[in-house]
């Protein structure tokens, strides 16, 4: 449904749609292939979610700029979206017009993202490289004994970087932080 209304939506204007895919697979399979100007990602796509997506476009080379597409306003959504790599964010409840002038603005390389995504919480910045390392370990079933020697730090170290990890997050618990990294796309 959502492919037949962004169809339906960019009829008539200056843009053309170069492929569509339902899988990862696909859709970095048409990147390579068909080398898009631009790419419009809906943020859950079948196999995995939309930043994902755009940090393995990344990862293969893509650098076309990408908008991620979602059905609700998110809390720190379009700060999810900048820091897997995209230049923008749409709602699919909005008009036409606001998705192709989003798709204007990102192709004119400006960001564009859509302000009815409340701001992450103040204090809740990225993860840094290492703390995503311990996180994945969190999510991998180790404790923090373990997770400081797969690291090469001390125990203390890896309590205090969970701490400012969970911070960031806005988690309380483990399986929260874990959670909460999968549905942003950290992990």
């Amino acid at each position: 449904m959502v492919r037949g209304w962004v169809r339906m939506a960019l009829e008539g204007t200056e843009f053309r749609i170069a492929g569509e895919a339902a899988s990862t697979d696909t859709v970095l399979d048409l990147a390579r292939r068909r080398n898009p100007d631009l790419l419009l990602l809906d943020y859950r796509i079948a196999d995995a979610k939309g930043t994902e997506l755009v940090r393995a476009l990344r990862q293969e080379g893509v650098r076309a700029p990408a908008v991620l597409m979602t059905a609700n306003p998110e809390r720190g959504f379009n700060e999810a979206a900048r820091e897997a790599g995209a230049q923008g964010t749409v709602l699919k409840t909005g008009s036409a017009e606001e998705l192709a002038r989003t798709l204007r603005a990102v192709r004119r390389g400006e960001p564009a993202f859509d302000s009815r995504h409340p701001a992450r919480p103040p204090g809740r910045g990225a993860l840094s490289p290492r703390e995503r390392e311990a996180l994945q370990l969190v999510a991998e079933g180790l404790t923090n004994q373990q997770i400081a020697e797969k690291l090469g730090v001390g125990p203390e170290t890896v309590k205090t970087m969970l701490a400012r990890t969970f911070a960031k997050l806005g988690a309380r618990r483990r399986a929260e932080a874990v959670a909460l990294a999968h549905d942003r796309g950290l992990l």
